[in-house]
């Protein structure tokens, strides 16, 4: 091991924050990149560089001072990074970055695999979606191409007048259309690869969303193992094939036996905060240990476990209670639909 070198985050999210925490374990400093002051990484970093993600130089400048680069969200501007890969190694790739950020993009690239995702089409005017609407005679979900998370970016169509409401006034920003279909489950894999092709996989865990936005992680789930094995399967075939180096999650809907993919995210994840408190590492730790060229550790989950989103407050009924393992972010401005926290609420496995 190699202490006091340096891994550069851009985003200052809790994402950040909890990969900061991570890297001080092992030794490592962190510098964040972000243009928020009062972000929660910046509680626990070694230094914060506040600056917008559009002047080039001086995000040239943070990476002159790191030793490797990574990343805590998807809108990133590539272009920006493709001059910073010039100064320092950045890991996960600009590929994995690239396929993910836009949904066109990613779902094109899934398919191309022989991966199944929900049906969807390519959208660039609102009279395609009208269209389409009537082709399908089905609902569909119209989502923004970029910049969409949480459900942001996202409307239903079910009639024409939607349309009319939501789009006819509204510029359109280049989107997709997906069939909606009424999934049985949904869940996630988070896995990790190193540069040497060694994988590890967290037991895939069981989600609940509310209005876009993840609610609860559950493990074990309900659901059978040989789809859970399945589904691993799957998200070792993305990780090989883009040649990954860092944590991913893989989020899936489970349909009457089928497996569909519905986003991959080359990162830690939300779904995988879990793993702090119930299994033998954390997907924070396998991160920092796969770019910095660490071994991996057991993935093994050790307890039963539920994670809660605090979503737009930072308070729960759980929070007194002895098994529950509380995380506030730090987060100055608490408002509706924002993650302020989580909670890991622990019970001994299988009791």
């Amino acid at each position: 091991m190699s202490p006091n070198r340096t891994i550069g985050i851009l985003g200052g999210g809790q994402l950040a924050k909890m990969l900061a925490t991570a890297a001080a374990e092992l030794g490592f400093n962190t510098n964040i990149y972000c243009p928020d002051r009062d972000c929660p990484a910046a509680q626990v970093s070694n230094e914060t560089v506040v600056d917008s993600y559009n002047n080039y130089d001086e995000l040239a400048d943070f990476a002159k001072n790191v030793d490797v680069l990574t990343y805590e969200f998807e809108n990133i501007e590539t272009k920006a990074l493709e001059e910073l890969e010039k100064i320092v190694e950045i890991r996960p790739s600009i590929k994995a970055l690239k396929i993910c950020q836009d949904r066109y993009t990613e779902k094109s690239y899934l398919n191309a695999l022989d991966i199944k995702t929900t049906q969807f089409y390519k959208i660039d005017e609102v009279q395609a979606i009208e269209e389409l609407l009537i082709k399908v005679k089905k609902p569909i979900l119209i989502k923004t191409r970029k910049l969409g998370y949480d459900g942001k970016g996202q409307v239903l169509v079910k009639t024409q007048n939607d349309i009319k409401e939501n789009f006819r006034e509204n510029q359109l920003l280049p989107s997709i259309a997906e069939e909606v279909i009424r999934f049985d489950k949904e869940l996630s894999v988070i896995i990790v690869r190193n540069k040497e092709g060694t994988i590890k996989t967290f037991e895939p865990g069981e989600n609940m969303h509310q209005h876009g936005i993840l609610l609860t992680t559950t493990l074990p789930s309900s659901i059978g193992k040989e789809l859970l094995n399945d589904a691993s399967i799957i998200a070792k075939k993305i990780v090989d094939d883009l040649d990954y180096v860092g944590v991913m999650g893989v989020e899936f809907f489970l349909k009457e036996r089928q497996l569909f993919v519905n986003e991959i995210a080359p990162r830690v994840h939300n779904s995988g905060h879990w793993t702090v408190d119930g299994s033998y590492s954390s997907q924070f730790q396998q991160h920092i240990r796969a770019i910095m060229d660490l071994p991996l550790l057991s993935t093994e989950r050790h307890s039963d476990i539920i994670m809660y989103n605090l979503i737009g407050k930072v308070t729960s009924n759980l929070v007194n209670n002895e098994l529950a393992k509380v995380y506030i972010y730090g987060k100055k401005e608490t408002r509706p639909g924002r993650k302020m926290g989580h909670i890991n609420f622990i019970k001994k496995k299988g009791s």
